[in-house]
């Protein structure tokens, strides 16, 4: 079984980022629900990450979230274009509809690649700004040399920001393609099908060896926190079978935040058609 090293595809991906942003004045703005631990922290490694790669960042700090608030911010922000050329929102944000206040970040500026002319343009292949956790799983696809045209890929997450996207982006590059989500009925008639099983539910040991064939090429994009642990979605039992698998953590999550990275170069040059 091939582990593979998400750490590594990571720091490769952060190493064209920083001689390629070389000289650019790149400035992103995230916005942070302060009282989320969670949050919090994802914000801070993103902020590590930006220092790395020799980005300039403002974190915007929200102890209360109010959505006409957050709405006259992200105003703000898309109007300096001296100084922003990228913005996040870090989630999550309680009582906050996040389908209606990413459509408010200017589509140049939205490192995410969730706005709905983001989305949309990667559905017709014109894939630019792209969601930044399908843009990481295939990214390591990519890396690991994995050919997807008429391969059976099962992806676990229907959601907007996961499943959705990355089902998309699999299509373009023409795989056979099955959703599969909480409702699903017998999950091991299609996870048994899968060359390629991508799994993101959070749900610790979902995945075991009776889900998957032997030989299959799984990537965990699951978290799960429990006794100051982190899990991912697949149990041992089924990681024995597999070919290669993304570990958790060090597989998805380092490649999730350098795809935002990719995303806030191309973003600024985007504004500045270079």
């Amino acid at each position: 079984m091939h582990i593979i090293d998400g750490k590594k595809i990571a720091k490769e991906i952060e190493g064209r980022v920083k001689t390629k942003a070389r000289r650019k004045k790149i400035k992103i703005a995230t916005l942070v629900y302060e009282k989320n631990e969670e949050s919090m922290l994802f914000s801070k490694l993103k902020e590590r990450a930006f220092e790395r790669v020799g980005f300039e960042y403002e974190t915007i700090y929200f102890d209360k979230l109010d959505e006409t608030k957050l709405r006259k911010k992200i105003k703000k922000l898309n109007d300096d274009d001296d100084e922003i050329t990228g913005i996040n929102i870090q989630l999550p944000m309680p009582g906050i509809d996040y389908n209606k206040i990413i459509k408010e970040i200017n589509v140049k500026k939205d490192i995410e690649g969730m706005h709905p002319f983001n989305i949309g343009s990667t559905l017709l292949g014109d894939e630019k700004l792209i969601p930044c956790t399908p843009k990481a799983i295939l990214r390591i696809i990519e890396y690991e040399g994995i050919k997807l045209e008429g391969k059976n890929v099962v992806i676990i997450n229907h959601s907007n920001i996961v499943g959705k996207p990355l089902a998309m982006l699999l299509l373009n590059r023409n795989a056979t393609v099955a959703v599969c989500h909480v409702y699903t009925k017998n999950l091991k008639e299609y996870t048994k099908r899968a060359d390629l099983l991508i799994t993101a539910t959070g749900v610790r040991g979902l995945i075991k060896d009776e889900h998957v064939k032997e030989g299959v090429i799984i990537i965990d994009a699951g978290i799960k926190k429990e006794g100051g642990r982190i899990y991912g979605d697949v149990d041992e039992s089924a990681a024995r079978m597999a070919k290669a698998i993304t570990p958790v953590p060090g597989g998805v999550g380092p490649v999730t935040i350098a795809s935002m990275l990719e995303n806030a170069l191309l973003a600024y040059e985007m504004q500045k058609s270079l």
